[in-house]
C-alpha cells in the first residue's frame, strides 16, 4: 500500500501546477506553506480546505469564485460539500485528473469520461505550461497576450529582512527597560521577565529596466513584469532606461494596468533609444541610492547588456551600486540564445560586482526571481571576488 502522506502530497502537489496552470502564484513559496498548512487543518470540513486555498493563492477578492471551483472540479467535479471533503485524501487513488480545454474546466476519471464542466475565463493548463518554457522571443503577439495575462497575475515574494526595531514577546532577548520597568512593582525585585524579537519588513526590491532599441521585442513584457512586482508590495522602486534614467514607481501606482503603462511610455522620452547604462547607473547612485536604498534593499537590473557607453564608466558606477545594495541581480534576456556568452565591454565590466546573473527570457525564470529573493533576503553574499577585482 502507498504511504497516505505521500499520496496526499503528490496529489496537492499536481494541484499546484493546475494552479499555476490558471495564472495563480503557486510556486515553491507558496505551495511549502499550503502543505504546512494541510497537516494541521481537518482535511473532512470543506470551510477549512476551502480557506487554506484562499489564504495561500487568492489575491483578489474576484479569485475566490475560481480558486472555489478550481478546488471542486480538482476533487470531484459537481461535488456537494460533504462529498468534496470525503474526497480530499483519495482523489488522486481513484485516478481522477484534471484538463482544462478552452474555456471549460473539466474533471475525467481513468475511463475519459467527463464528470462536470463549469464556464472558465482562465487559459488552458496545457498552454500555460507551454507558455512559461518558452522564450519571449519565439511568441507570437497572441501568445504574447496570454503571457502578458500571466506576468500579470504573478506576486512574487521579495523575502523578509530583520529590522532594527523589536517588537515585544518571543524568547529571542530580554528586554532590559520593560524588565527593569516591571521590577519596579516589586521593590526592584526581578520577577517578571520580558522578552523582545526582531520585526520582520519585506526587504526592499528596486528594478532597474532596461527600455532601448535592442530590448525592444522585451520591454512591454518586463513592464507588465514590473508592474506586477510594484502592486505585490509597497516596497518596489521602478525605474526605467535607455540614454537617461526615469523613475516610474508612482505612475505605476493604478488598478488600470494598460493605463499605467502607456503613462510610463508617455512620460519617457528616450523610448527605444540607444544605451548608457554606466551614465544611468551612476544617476541613479547620485540622486536616488541615499533614499531607496537606506533599509538594505536588493537591486535586479534586467538588460542585455548592450551599451554604448565608457565601459571605464560602468564599471565605477555598477561598483558603487554593489555596494550600496543588499544583493545586485542582473536578469539578461538573451541568455536563452544557444551559445550565449557575455561578450560585450560593458557586461564585462560589470559582471565582477554582479552577485547573481540570471536568465530573463521566459515566465520560468521570472519566477526563479521570486525564489532567489525568498532564499536569499535574510543574508548578504559573499563578494571576495569583488574584493580581490577591485584591489588589482
Amino acid at each position: 500500500m502507498p504511504d497516505p502522506g505521500a499520496v496526499l502530497t503528490r496529489n496537492w502537489l499536481h494541484f499546484g501546477r493546475i494552479l499555476r496552470g490558471l495564472g495563480f502564484d503557486a510556486g515553491p513559496a507558496r505551495m511549502l506553506p499550503f502543505l504546512t498548512a494541510l497537516t494541521v487543518i481537518d482535511l473532512r470540513r470543506a470551510d477549512d480546505l476551502r480557506t487554506a486555498v484562499h489564504v495561500h493563492f487568492a489575491r483578489r477578492r474576484n479569485e475566490l469564485a475560481i480558486l472555489d471551483r478550481a478546488l471542486a472540479a480538482f476533487l470531484r467535479g459537481n461535488a456537494s460539500d460533504a462529498e468534496v471533503s470525503s474526497s480530499a485524501t483519495t482523489a488522486s487513488e481513484r485516478g481522477v485528473t484534471l484538463t482544462i480545454t478552452g474555456q471549460q474546466l473539466k474533471v475525467l476519471d481513468d475511463d475519459g469520461a467527463a464528470e462536470g464542466a463549469e464556464e472558465q475565463e482562465v487559459a488552458s493548463y496545457s498552454q500555460a505550461e507551454v507558455l512559461r518554457e518558452r522564450d519571449f522571443d519565439t511568441l507570437t503577439e497572441a501568445e504574447m497576450a496570454e503571457v502578458r495575462r500571466l506576468i500579470r497575475l504573478m506576486r512574487l515574494p521579495a523575502g523578509l529582512a530583520r529590522s532594527r526595531r523589536a517588537r515585544a514577546g518571543g524568547h529571542h532577548q530580554l528586554d532590559m527597560r520593560r524588565l527593569l520597568r516591571r521590577s519596579l512593582r516589586f521593590g526592584g525585585e526581578l520577577l517578571v521577565f520580558s522578552w523582545k524579537s526582531p520585526t520582520l519588513r519585506p526587504r526592499p526590491l528596486v528594478l532597474l529596466c532596461d527600455i532601448s532599441g535592442s530590448m525592444e521585442r522585451y520591454t512591454r513584457l518586463l513592464l507588465n513584469f514590473t508592474y506586477a512586482l510594484k502592486n505585490a508590495s509597497t516596497r518596489v522602486e521602478a525605474f526605467v532606461f535607455a540614454t537617461r534614467l526615469t523613475r516610474i514607481t508612482r505612475v505605476l501606482r493604478s488598478h488600470d494596468v494598460d493605463g499605467a503603462l502607456s503613462r510610463v511610455m508617455a512620460s519617457v522620452d528616450d523610448w527605444s533609444g540607444g544605451t548608457r547604462i554606466g551614465e544611468a547607473i551612476e544617476t541613479f547612485n547620485r540622486r536616488y541610492a541615499r533614499r531607496v536604498l537606506s533599509h538594505g534593499a536588493t537591486v535586479a537590473i534586467i538588460s542585455d547588456g548592450w551599451d554604448r557607453g565608457d565601459a571605464a564608466q560602468m564599471r565605477r558606477a555598477i561598483a558603487r551600486l554593489q555596494r550600496s545594495c543588499h544583493r545586485l541581480i542582473w536578469m539578461n534576456p538573451l541568455m536563452g540564445a544557444p551559445g550565449y556568452e557575455p561578450l560585450t565591454l560593458g557586461l564585462q565590466a560589470a559582471l565582477p560586482f554582479v552577485d547573481d546573473f540570471l536568465p530573463a527570457h521566459n515566465l520560468a525564470n521570472l519566477e526563479a526571481l521570486g525564489i532567489l529573493l525568498l532564499e536569499t533576503a535574510s543574508r548578504r553574499p559573499v563578494r571576495r571576488q569583488t574584493l580581490l577585482t577591485a584591489s588589482a
